[in-house]
């Protein structure tokens, strides 16, 4: 969904000391090739041929041949570029797709510079554009042909310059094991956050699991709520010390929103929250930041990932959101209807209760009463144009709820707020201001009522949203 989520381009991480080691590699696999027909060990690319096929970068035909002069499309090179970094994790392929429809999405996402003719003959110029953008670079043929000239990724073919390095020329398959070769030789390991997918789950779920997978691990969920952007939360709230919610569109999961420390980030690394903030510069690159100080964003490939901070706690994460890529930048947020604004009141009243159960306080019950004063009040807000706890004529949340009728109470409180995209949104907002969060955390009160009501033409906010905390006599 379209929400202000700001994307990054980043270049890659070149892991120093590696390359000697891939060269012994390439020798060593020589010695153990089986020789195609047509490529005797006096050829010129030998080595770089052998290379290829011993590390399934490519391969040669059925007939026993390579076919070295043969000239390659540029769908073959950009699968050969992709197959020589088996750390890059691609899509399946649907069977009505083409085969080399995953390589295409992950240049797409990236934008590298590629044609719409797969089956046409790649040029030496086109080469140099895509092993520039591998590293990150994004510059015209004469400028790429310049630039791997000068990173000693290639050499001239008629001469020196971009005049002798031939660019309008098609590419043979033995000068494309070449061009990897020496690319790789140069960048061992693709480690860049633009390239790599993060292994990234929570409680065994990651994105792109099937929703069978989901309720085999987490079993069924105890709601499933509508949105106004494309997407079902599946949510887990059994245990709001471990509150979870899956985000479910076309029978995959595309979201998953989490603030305890079933989180892991990484295939070794601990599970938790504890000191992901301080690492996730060295794993992501920088953090990209929204408007809001408690919020900050990366964007690996494929992914969204906002960690929603608490301020009052040294800015300690308290919990993260993991969006699809694809499927956040394919939604806009659409107005909402009656069962999307339920949700999100069930939502904010969930989130609440895992905001109090981790820091050791007791649950609040729901109470439909006040959540209908709640919904009033969020709904007079928005006809009549104001954003205030009293309404124009001067009475409290206490003054409206004893006028609704609820028996009398012990404590009562009131939160609200306007403008945000949905319940987690506004829960860290209310979370990361101090009197809101007082109200969230005391430990008095006992019930809770929510009402999120859409603004009307006239109004200045999108959403109002009030919560009414409640503790009977």
């Amino acid at each position: 969904m379209k929400n202000g989520w700001k994307r990054g381009i980043r270049g890659l991480v070149i892991l120093a000391g590696l390359g000697a080691a891939w060269l012994a590699a390439g020798s060593a696999v020589q010695a153990a090739a089986v020789d195609f027909k047509d490529v005797p060990a006096s050829h010129w690319a030998y080595d770089k041929i052998m290379w290829a096929k011993n590390n399934g970068v490519t391969d040669g035909y059925p007939d026993g041949t390579f076919r070295p002069a043969q000239s390659v499309t540029e769908a073959e090179f950009l699968s050969m570029l992709v197959r020589a970094y088996p750390e890059i994790k691609l899509d399946k392929v649907n069977e009505q797709e083409a085969w080399y429809t995953p390589y295409y999405n992950l240049a797409f996402e990236l934008a590298w510079p590629v044609s719409d003719k797969p089956n046409e003959p790649i040029t030496r110029g086109s080469v140099a554009r895509l092993m520039a953008a591998f590293y990150g670079q994004s510059l015209s043929e004469d400028e790429a042909v310049q630039w791997i000239l000068a990173q000693g990724l290639a050499q001239g073919k008629n001469g020196a310059g971009v005049e002798g390095f031939a660019p309008k020329d098609a590419v043979s398959r033995a000068e494309a094991q070449t061009f990897l070769y020496r690319l790789k030789l140069t960048l061992p390991k693709a480690t860049s956050p633009d390239l790599i997918k993060p292994e990234i789950q929570l409680q065994g779920v990651r994105i792109g699991d099937s929703t069978d997978r989901v309720i085999e691990l987490l079993g069924e969920p105890a709601r499933k709520d509508a949105t106004n952007y494309g997407l079902e939360w599946y949510i887990y709230n059994k245990d709001y010390k471990h509150y979870t919610q899956v985000g479910v569109a076309g029978g995959k999961v595309v979201g998953l929103f989490g603030n305890h420390d079933e989180w892991q980030f990484a295939p070794e690394a601990e599970k938790g929250l504890e000191k992901l903030r301080s690492s996730l510069a060295a794993i992501w690159d920088k953090s990209e930041h929204p408007p809001r100080e408690y919020v900050e964003t990366y964007t690996p490939r494929g992914l969204y990932i906002n960690l929603y901070l608490d301020k009052h706690e040294k800015y300690r994460v308290d919990g993260v959101l993991l969006m699809d890529k694809k499927f956040t930048e394919s939604h806009v947020y659409a107005p909402n209807t009656p069962e999307s604004l339920k949700a999100t009141e069930r939502e904010i009243f969930d989130l609440t209760n895992a905001f109090r159960a981790q820091r050791g306080l007791g649950v609040l019950s729901w109470n439909e009463s006040v959540a209908e004063v709640a919904r009033a009040h969020s709904r007079d807000m928005a006809e009549r144009n104001y954003f205030e706890h009293d309404n124009p004529e001067g009475k409290s949340a206490g003054d409206r709820m004893m006028a609704r009728g609820i028996p009398q109470f012990r404590a009562w409180g009131e939160n609200i707020a306007a403008g945000y995209l949905d319940a987690i949104d506004g829960h860290y907002g209310w979370l990361n201001s101090w009197g809101h969060r007082e109200n969230m955390l005391e430990p008095v009160f006992t019930m809770l009522g929510v009402g999120a009501v859409d603004g009307l033409s006239s109004s200045d906010y999108r959403t109002y949203y009030t919560q009414n905390f409640y503790t009977p006599l």
